[in-house]
């Protein structure tokens, strides 16, 4: 197989004469291969489920592909790539650090590591200690894992890495234990909100005792709650479990900034993926969903405080590439909402519309819009979201941004002419369970 042409992952420029083969391969210094590295597969994308649908056909049990996502220093525009971690390492550590603008795409229903955003505007939280903060919510989730999972971990289970600029506190912080892992990021969010809401539950109302909070000093829990523009809350990002995120990589910087992800000066994390390059051992620790042992993994489940579980990863279905090509589908069972959101949009584009029957709602995920009405422009990086209520018939938009967290808009009433075509869809279903309740 012919070695990665490295001027696709760096957009280099356009070479009036071509050297030759061997001083081109000098020049860009081309990945050796041997019989027992890693594949050499290296396949660039401009659709997202086509890349995640790339990367499960590709992989097997002893190569296991990863999907990356890089911007432009240009323009920032985002393009996909599958590879294997260490292959994307090679040529992803030589990249000059100003264009590190990359990050791990944490696929939907796949096991993840446990994973936090945190993060506070310093200027409005002078005093507050944000590595105190960081090691008391690492043992708070310690003391929760031990009491959900009867699991025992330490501090040096914890690899936090840190783009802690003048402006704002931000750290990552990854729980990497070998051989097991969380079911999917779903999961994880919801076993961090549990914790998340039962520090507000136990700060607000003042409670005297909780089985698991109250083993903790309480001053150091208040320290925890920041201010923001928008209110109070806890230093913790819940807007980063969503399915398919994309999470920002070890020595990544966000397009257009220089605070790049480095390992803290107070992280003592022991190595889970061991190898002879020391740089190597900690990029592959911090990709939340890359586990070159997938078959021996134990899963990690979390539904609510009484619904907790713990399976092999080879007892799970297998998901069909289909099913990932099929699971970004940008219409829905109502041509003429998907048309006005649409119109309501422009210039962006609807990325996935999901229905759901039960409760009667339909979600649009879009790009290329990022306008919030709760700030009264555009987000930089966080992507909005468009609810249609069907047992109201009013839609309002929402956003991923944490600082807009319970936000919704005015609901908007829809259009008359969609309004009727409801209405007649709800007369003739009526219709007919008054038919077949007449013949039963």
């Amino acid at each position: 197989m012919e070695p990665i042409c490295t001027e696709k992952f760096y957009g280099g420029k356009i070479r009036k004469k071509s050297p030759p083969r061997s001083s081109w391969v000098k020049t860009h210094r081309v990945m050796p291969s041997h019989i027992l590295g890693p594949t050499q597969y290296w396949q660039e994308f401009y659709k997202q489920s086509e890349a995640l649908a790339a990367a499960v056909a590709h992989s097997n049990e002893t190569d296991i592909l990863c999907t990356f996502v890089y911007q432009q220093p240009s323009n920032g525009s985002r393009k996909f790539v599958v590879a294997h971690p260490e292959v994307y390492w090679w040529y992803y550590k030589i990249k000059p650090q100003e264009e590190r603008c990359s990050y791990e795409i944490i696929p939907k229903d796949s096991p993840c590591w446990l994973y936090l955003d945190l993060e506070y505007p310093i200027d409005l939280n002078p005093l507050c200690n944000g590595p105190r903060m960081t090691k008391t919510l690492i043992d708070i989730i310690r003391a929760y894992l031990l009491n959900h999972y009867h699991l025992l971990c330490d501090k040096s289970n914890f690899l936090i890495l840190d783009s802690t600029s003048s402006k704002k506190f931000s750290r990552h912080v990854i729980f990497t234990i070998k051989d097991m892992a969380f079911k999917d990021n779903l999961h994880v969010g919801k076993f961090i909100k549990v914790i998340y809401n039962d520090i507000l539950l136990y700060l607000k109302l003042d409670m005297p005792s909780h089985e698991i909070l109250s083993h903790f000093n309480k001053a150091d829990i208040e320290e925890m709650l920041v201010k923001t523009q928008h209110g109070e809350k806890l230093f913790i990002d819940n807007g980063v479990y969503t399915k398919n995120r994309h999470f920002r990589m070890y020595m990544s910087t966000k397009w257009g900034k220089q605070s790049f992800l480095t390992v803290s000066t107070d992280c003592t994390h022991n190595t889970v993926n061991k190898c002879k390059e020391k740089e190597l051992e900690i990029f592959l620790d911090s990709l939340i969903s890359y586990f070159p042992n997938k078959q021996n993994l134990i899963l990690l489940e979390f539904s609510n405080q009484s619904n907790i579980n713990v399976q092999l990863y080879t007892n799970l279905p297998t998901r069909s590439i289909q099913s990932i090509c099929e699971s970004d589908d940008q219409t829905s069972p109502y041509p003429e909402i998907d048309k006005y959101i649409g119109s309501l949009i422009n210039p962006g584009k609807i990325r996935i519309a999901k229905y759901s029957d039960k409760i009667k709602t339909l979600r649009y995920e879009v790009y290329g819009n990022r306008y919030c009405e709760n700030i009264g422009r555009c987000h930089k990086s966080n992507n909005v979201y468009w609810i249609v209520d069907l047992n109201i018939k009013k839609i309002y938009q929402k956003c991923y941004d944490e600082d807009c967290s319970g936000f919704s808009s005015t609901p908007k009433n829809l259009p008359d002419e969609i309004l009727f075509k409801l209405d007649m869809e709800g007369d003739t279903l009526i219709s007919h369970a008054i038919a077949w309740d007449n013949i039963l």
